[in-house]
């Protein structure tokens, strides 16, 4: 017999020990590179809402502590007012002054110091028997500008042993005119202590307003530099980001105060920010080298093990790993390869048929679980004799324009999905409501409206569903808002719901209806060209109007009504 040439492959050996070698570097390195890159983005995260919460339940302390102290401003003010209306005396320069401005200054207050005075600076005053220069002269200023009727707050400034402190005041005015300014001094020591305990965490807090200068810390006077605080000139809002600056990179966030116009900038060093995210990457680089290593040594140690025993099962095992499960295999070898071998065709058999009927159960699901939601919009859509088949038109609409769209199939099915269930929340709505055949009153169409979040409350208890919700919960919104039932415009809107909305219209102006007959279909593309881009998505129009000129959509004729049922006027809403 002639000796058949020897063609040299490669190991199984080898071959097993490089598959176990690449199953082991490639998932770990992969899952390493996402764990790190999502743990990075997680942290920064914490650390941007750690430094957005502070800076905002700071600058809402300043608010209510402003409020605060402009409310007991306004209680000493009425104090004034009501003993000049009961004693007919002037109470700034009557012996009961001082003893009104201290009446006001007992309890808890951020008030150190009341001074009541008339219009020509004369008057009464309670507080500490001394007080700075510079006290002096912001009284003196306040009193200037609320001489006039003015309501006055000053910016903090250093007041010696007083603290930092800042002056308000408000007129007293009465039928007669201006009587008289009282003014306050406030101290923002609680503040200051707040703005030194957030220097401890290494996050240098800043008050400025809105000029972009300093409040505090005090100092010289000095704009602040971050960007942040030029946004926040042009237009008040809470921002956090990274930004650079002549010291370096920071991580900082700025809240409006709102009333005074001030607001607080809460800055750290990026690198002490993030300085846990660097430490979570090496820890994670090392560990995964140590994983590694150990997956290196193990696949090579587990390869030689299984090379021996199932080199002869290499063919069959590949057409099993192909999808030939009923592969069946002949070995002959040892007891242990001959029951290796036994076992392998039983669970090739096993396989081949479990797969088998895991198909057809799937398949028997599916289509159990489409009827069923067919039947539910069925029974949704029978409340009323008038849209009767609505919902699996709309459903049909739908799918055709999101083809045209060029959206995937899934997403497609999603869509049709949606569009099945956009009126279940009708479930919940009175059946007087929804047959009325007259106009609905602002109430009832207030209960009408909330058909769309019912619905998306009730498919929320079933997982399969939660991708089409979207659709279900905002088809009535509107392109340029006000729709319902959250008032979403533009892209901010679902894709699916979009859709649905346009297809939901289409159905509606060309269906008869109580309250309208079905419209030509020339009009009814008009009415809908009209309403892109206010009501409706310009370019989901468009795809409903391509798809019925390549005779893709087809309106579906609905019966006319008897003659005699009445056309009122209605409210024009879509289904």
């Amino acid at each position: 017999m002639e000796k058949q040439p020897v063609r040299r492959r490669l190991r199984l050996f080898v071959l097993l020990s490089g598959a176990l070698v690449l199953a082991s570097l490639v998932p770990l390195l992969v899952s390493d590179a996402a764990l790190i890159r999502r743990n990075r983005r997680a942290l920064e995260i914490l650390e941007e809402k750690y430094l957005t919460r502070s800076s905002s339940a700071l600058a809402d302390r300043i608010a209510a502590y402003h409020a605060s102290a402009r409310e007991e401003l306004a209680n000493a003010a009425n104090s004034v007012r009501l003993a000049r209306e009961l004693t007919g005396e002037n109470p700034f320069t009557s012996q009961n002054g001082p003893e009104i401005l201290r009446g006001a200054l007992s309890g808890e207050t951020p008030l150190v110091a009341l001074r009541g005075v008339n219009r020509k600076g004369i008057g009464s005053f309670a507080g500490p028997a001394s007080l700075p220069p510079v006290v002096e002269f912001e009284f003196r200023r306040a009193f200037e500008s609320s001489r006039d009727g003015a309501v006055y707050s000053g910016d903090p400034f250093d007041a010696a042993k007083l603290g930092v402190v800042s002056v308000i005041a408000e007129p007293v005015p009465d039928s007669d005119g201006l009587v008289g300014v009282v003014e306050a001094l406030v101290s923002w020591e609680p503040i200051r202590r707040e703005f030194v305990d957030e220097s401890r965490r290494d996050v240098r807090a800043t008050l400025v307003d809105h000029q972009g200068r300093v409040l505090f810390p005090l100092g010289p006077p000095r704009r602040h530099p971050s960007s942040l605080v030029a946004d926040f000139q042009r237009f008040p809002a809470r921002v956090t980001r990274s930004e650079m600056q002549p010291a370096g990179a920071v991580l900082a966030s700025i809240a409006p105060v709102g009333r005074p116009a001030w607001a607080v900038l809460l800055e750290r060093d990026r690198d002490a920010a993030f300085a846990s995210v660097d430490r979570m990457v090496r820890d994670t680089v090392l560990w995964s080298a140590t994983a590694l290593l150990g997956a290196l040594l193990l696949g090579l140690f587990s390869a030689r093990r299984l090379s021996r025993p199932i080199s002869q099962l290499a063919e069959s095992t590949r057409a099993v790993s192909e999808g030939q499960y009923g592969t069946r295999v002949k070995v002959t070898g040892t007891a242990e390869i001959a029951d290796l071998s036994e076992n392998f065709n039983r669970m090739s058999e096993s396989i081949s048929t479990a797969v088998d009927n895991l198909k057809r159960a799937a398949r028997e699901n599916h289509e159990l679980f489409i009827n069923s939601i067919r039947a539910l919009a069925a029974a949704i859509d029978a409340k009323d004799p008038y849209t009767r088949g609505h919902s699996e038109r709309v459903a049909r609409y739908s799918s055709l324009v999101a083809k045209e769209m060029g959206l995937p199939g899934e997403d497609v099915r999603r869509v049709r999905l949606s569009a099945l269930l956009h009126d279940v929340g009708k479930i919940g709505i009175d059946d007087r409501i929804i047959r009325k055949p007259t106009a609905l009153t602002e109430e009832e169409f207030e209960v009408m409206k909330t058909h769309p979040a019912k619905g998306a409350a009730i498919m929320e208890a079933i997982p399969q569903l939660h991708d089409v919700i979207p659709g279900m919960k905002h088809h009535h919104e509107r392109w340029e808002g006000g729709g319902y039932p959250d008032g979403l415009s533009g892209e901010d809107i679902p894709l699916q719901a979009r859709i649905v909305s346009v297809a939901d219209t289409f159905d509606a102006m060309t269906t008869t209806r109580p309250y309208q007959r079905a419209m030509d279909l020339r009009f009814v593309f008009q009415r809908l060209r009209d309403l892109a881009g206010n009501r409706f998505d310009p370019v989901v129009v468009d795809a409903l109007i391509q798809s019925y000129e390549k005779g893709e959509l087809v309106p579906i004729a609905r019966e006319e009504p008897p003659a005699e049922a009445p056309l009122p006027l209605r409210r024009v809403e879509a289904s």
